[in-house]
């Protein structure tokens, strides 16, 4: 056949090759050329051209159909998926606590969340007493979803230990169940407890561990395949490096504060939520509530009498729990590198002057993570440096008001009490990640409580030195031995005023003694702490204050108030412990108060602040005197066997209205006695007490 009688008509779709069409003998022809060989076809009737073209036309407009169809799917598809991959929902574990029932902190907070399309906001809600709303049942655990109208309840419960892992694991199941989402974040409200957990459920006595948490994780859909996006921690002191190993296999990740957090009934924090955009991604989400954190604490300082950036340290950070294991890994390789019986001594000065997170009593002993290893870098550098690079790959971003926090702690006993140091290690042998850090503090509390010589230093010279341009009249020192430097961890001093009746009132007690080669200093210059009414600014009252922290910019104190008031019926009569903070700027030279928490007694951790609107008056203790030497003449300071004040001291006080009080730092009065005293602590974390002896 002459190719000039053929033309292509289209291409075999299995082939690829081109049908042509023959116009000889008026009738048409194709061929299809298979394997390099010709093979020609008769069609079985014969068409005319116009009837090719028909079909042909037919067989184009069905095709493009399909493509359409095709095309209409596939763009609905992309739609779905784009909507999908935007939609999110946000999981409120709120246990309400004494923090609602006493002051409606969770209240505050919900109050403050508005209807966001963008973001679905469900709620488990109990925990508490009482409700300071009208839309959470308080004889109920029930679980609510965020409407336009507020808050509706969508599963009724009955009332359920929120300390409890089942009631954990049932609310994340019943919210992937029925809100579909393609990013899930999990929110924790409630008082934290660093290694022990959170969450405590204050009609139960009851809080969620951190085993608990993880078992209430591993009986929900979430896990290495499936994880939740961001762990919020509206919490106190959960930014450990022990919380994130449990959370590393549920969530991408983990914000949470090394420090304690504060509320008041009239700020908030989760209305970040009203900020959340559907396409943000983690860190944006976990920024927008850390600066919405930040926001509250600007508020508070606005509303109360905080004066001062530096008045309370507030920490948070974003941790990216991918990074957990490397971290870990190289946290077990660096401790199981020290040697802790030829370096006890200097492990223990090093952390004995470390800055430690909460309470004092009981005592959480955690500190930062960074300063720790970079710390006791030398002992191992190399090693120390893998810590530390992991650390600055592993925080995504850290916000802190003070230089001793770099975005996650850790758990190191020291100064707890044996029981309390106990309990913690034994919760730390369920933490697998960190078995050789486990070991490590575990040798370090053995050789801590083993036999060891302990020094008196009743015998040391104290030299009070006379006034001169340089020094103070009340400055002095203690000459330590060669063995008692050795052995050395720290040391604090007290100071007291002669009350000539027997008893001494503490008037001031020093932050840290520096030890200078082998004399250990206490400079006490213009030091005495005061208050007056500011309508009779020249009687002043000298307080008992506490230094807790001395900078190039400031010292803070502490000191004890009682507030009070009574306004009609005797029930509603109010006597209030409290602990006021003040600063002193060393440029101004003058003091204002900064914050008052109350006074819980030993858990101050889960204190919250004080609003002095609600009350009359605030008394301070401006009088009180114990007996401080026994019979010999040795001083035995006025404390119990259990390290508490004794309750035989004599107490009076100075009252005046809120506002009405200013305070002032002086010097010591010329026309009173003073004695001083310092207390170290040697490395195996005892206490012993120089001679009390009067200053010039």
């Amino acid at each position: 056949m002459d190719s000039e009688n053929k033309r292509v008509i289209g291409y075999d779709p299995q082939t690829g090759q081109p049908i042509y069409e023959y116009t000889q003998l008026n009738q048409v022809q194709s061929s299809v050329v298979q394997n390099s060989t010709l093979t020609t076809t008769v069609p079985q009737q014969s068409l005319s051209s116009n009837g090719k073209r028909d079909n042909k036309a037919k067989f184009l407009i069905l095709g493009g159909i399909v493509v359409i169809l095709m095309l209409t799917l596939v763009i609905l598809f992309l739609l779905f998926e784009k909507n999908n991959s935007l939609s999110r929902t946000v999981m409120i574990y709120m246990v309400g606590s004494d923090l609602e029932a006493n002051n409606g902190l969770a209240t505050a907070d919900l109050d403050s969340i508005k209807y966001n399309e963008k973001v679905k906001v469900i709620l488990i809600a109990g925990g508490t007493p009482n409700w300071h709303n009208n839309y959470i049942e308080k004889n109920e655990t029930s679980i609510y979803e965020l409407t336009p109208q507020g808050f509706k309840k969508v599963k009724q419960q009955t009332v359920r230990n929120m300390g409890d892992s089942l009631v954990l694991s049932d609310f994340l199941n019943y919210t992937y169940d029925n809100y579909k989402s393609n990013k899930y974040e999990l929110l924790f409200w409630n008082h934290g407890g660093a290694i022990l957990g959170s969450e405590f459920d204050l009609i139960s006595d009851d809080n969620l561990s951190l085993t608990e948490m993880e078992e209430g994780l591993k009986n929900s859909p979430f896990n290495d395949r499936n994880k939740l996006e961001v762990i919020i921690f509206r919490t106190c002191m959960n930014g450990t490096v022990e919380l994130a190993n449990i959370f590393k296999n549920y969530a991408q990740y983990l914000v949470a504060s090394e420090e304690i957090t504060y509320g008041a009934p009239y700020t908030n924090v989760l209305s970040f939520i009203n900020n959340v955009d559907s396409n943000d991604n983690a860190v944006e989400l976990s920024k927008k509530y850390v600066s919405s954190y930040k926001n509250q604490i600007s508020d508070i300082k606005g509303k109360t009498i905080w004066q001062n950036e530096d008045s309370i340290y507030s920490t948070y950070s974003i941790i990216d729990l991918s990074k957990i294991n490397n971290l870990s890994k190289s946290v077990n390789e660096f401790f199981d590198d020290i040697n802790i019986a030829s370096n006890f001594n200097k492990i223990s000065r090093i952390r004995a002057n470390l800055y430690q997170y909460g309470s004092s009593e009981p005592s959480y002993d955690m500190v930062d993570l960074y300063n720790l290893v970079y710390s006791l870098k030398d002992l191992s550098p190399d090693k120390a440096n893998r810590v530390l690079s992991n650390l600055d790959n592993t925080i995504i971003y850290n916000w802190a008001t003070n230089n001793e926090s770099r975005g996650m702690s850790i758990y190191f006993p020291y100064n707890g009490t044996d029981k309390v140091k106990l309990y913690f290690l034994d919760i730390y042998s369920s933490f697998d990640d960190l078995t050789s850090y486990n070991n490590f503090i575990k040798g370090f509390y053995k050789v801590q409580k083993s036999d060891y010589t302990k020094y008196s230093y009743t015998s040391n010279l104290i030299n009070v030195k006379a006034s001169d341009e340089e020094e103070v009249l009340s400055d002095f020192t203690l000459e330590l031995t060669d063995e008692q430097v050795e052995t050395f961890a720290k040391a604090r001093y007290f100071v007291f005023r002669d009350n000539k009746n027997g008893y001494f009132k503490p008037i001031y007690t020093g932050g840290k003694a520096v030890l200078d080669g082998k004399t250990l200093k206490a400079g006490i210059r213009d030091r005495q702490l005061k208050v007056r009414s500011k309508d009779d600014p020249n009687e002043g009252y000298t307080l008992i204050s506490i230094e807790k922290e001395n900078t190039d910019k400031y010292i803070k104190y502490e000191t004890n108030v009682i507030l009070q008031s009574f306004r009609g019926d005797i029930k509603d009569w109010k006597n209030d412990k409290a602990i006021i903070t003040l600063m002193y700027d060393k440029t101004t030279k003058k003091v204002a108060m900064s914050n008052i928490v109350y006074n819980t007694g030993d858990d101050l951790v889960n204190s919250s602040v004080v609003d002095l609107d609600n009350y009359d008056n605030v008394e301070f203790s401006v009088s009180s005197g114990w007996q401080i030497t026994d019979e010999e003449g040795f001083y035995t300071g006025p404390y119990d066997s259990d390290g508490k004040i004794r309750s035989d001291g004599i107490y009076t006080g100075w009252e005046d209205k809120p506002g009405n009080f200013e305070f002032v730092l002086e010097s010591f009065d010329s026309d009173d006695d003073y004695y001083g005293v310092f207390a170290i602590t040697d490395t195996h974390n005892n206490i012993s007490y120089s001679k009390l002896v009067k200053m010039n």
